[in-house]
């Protein structure tokens, strides 16, 4: 079976038409500018500090009240159990660690692109990847009592970034805790400074669970984990009753290929009512895919931005 991939060109050009203006009018840094913006960015959100445990230690937690206000955190947690009653009814099959995942909701409600573009995470992910990081996965996570196996121990850059990997971040995670994160329900567990060792984890340490050096990352609702793409982590089996529900953004570097086709649920609508940072994020600054067309470049190479060498890094 095939399908006219004129059709998907077409939209792709017109929406990489109203990103260019987007970017024309809200000009994204390049460069070194780049660089000093990012600590313009972290000073003024007061984030130097979540910057160096991302350095150090791979991963970060933003406490409540940074990245988004109460009010968002129950909008994003109701409309994320809103959609796991409507999409999947029935609960999990017994025993499986990852819980419900609803994937690829970006566009299911305003509330999400408020969450995606909520200031304090995005900076630290300029600060990991620059402002042309793009969105790689947008998914919801309910986990009940029946997620009663631990996640094994993996880095979010395997089999996406041939190790061993570079020292920069090819790939970053924010996870919004829109309830209760804790060991009984089943957190995040991490290795400190792993991200360091730019490699895949050992088939040894994958369910190492108990390791003394392993760290279980407990945080109360509204807070926001992020962590570094080669950060060896897993999850906590979890025992508590009731639903535990995180809101998933992975980010990737400009030059990787997200996994989930944002560009196929893009509308109009949603570039205009947002800066160009949210036209970086949904991959529409590049001219590629193409078609028998070809590359575009009437829209995806604005008059502003250098060939240079130094603007090449953007």
């Amino acid at each position: 079976m095939s399908f006219d991939h004129r059709d998907l060109t077409r939209t792709l050009a017109d929406l990489r038409r109203i990103a260019a203006a987007k970017v024309e009018e809200d000009r994204l840094p390049t460069g070194l500018q780049a660089a000093l913006q990012v600590r313009e960015d972290l000073a003024k959100l007061q984030l130097e500090t979540y910057a160096v445990d991302l350095e150090t230690k791979g991963y970060t937690v933003l406490p409540p009240g940074i990245a988004g206000t109460p009010e968002l955190v129950a909008r994003l947690r109701d409309r994320i159990l809103a959609i796991a009653a409507e999409d999947q009814p029935d609960a999990p099959e017994a025993g499986r660690s990852r819980g419900r995942n609803m994937w690829h909701i970006l566009d299911r409600d305003p509330a999400f692109e408020e969450a995606l573009m909520a200031p304090a995470p995005l900076a630290l992910v300029a600060y990991l990847m620059g402002y042309r990081a793009k969105l790689s996965q947008f998914r919801a996570i309910v986990k009940d009592e029946s997620s009663v196996s631990p996640m094994e121990i993996h880095a979010d850059q395997s089999r996406k970034v041939p190790a061993p990997w570079p020292s920069d971040a090819q790939y970053c995670t924010i996870t919004w805790c829109l309830t209760d994160y804790t060991r009984d329900n089943g957190a995040v567990c991490v290795f400190p400074g792993t991200h360091k060792l730019c490699t895949d984890v050992p088939k040894e340490f994958e369910m190492a669970h108990d390791h003394p050096d392993l760290e279980v990352i407990e945080a109360p609702a509204g807070s926001v984990i992020l962590w570094h793409g080669g950060l060896w982590h897993g999850a906590v089996p979890r025992t508590a009753p009731g639903d535990r529900v995180t809101l998933v953004m992975p980010m990737v570097g400009y030059h990787l290929l997200p996994q989930e086709a944002f560009f196929a649920s893009t509308t109009p609508e949603m570039l205009q009512r947002n800066s160009s940072r949210f036209a970086a994020l949904m991959g529409l600054l590049g001219s590629w895919p193409w078609g028998s067309d070809g590359p575009d470049t009437q829209y995806t190479r604005p008059s502003w931005l250098s060939t240079s060498r130094e603007n090449r890094f953007a």
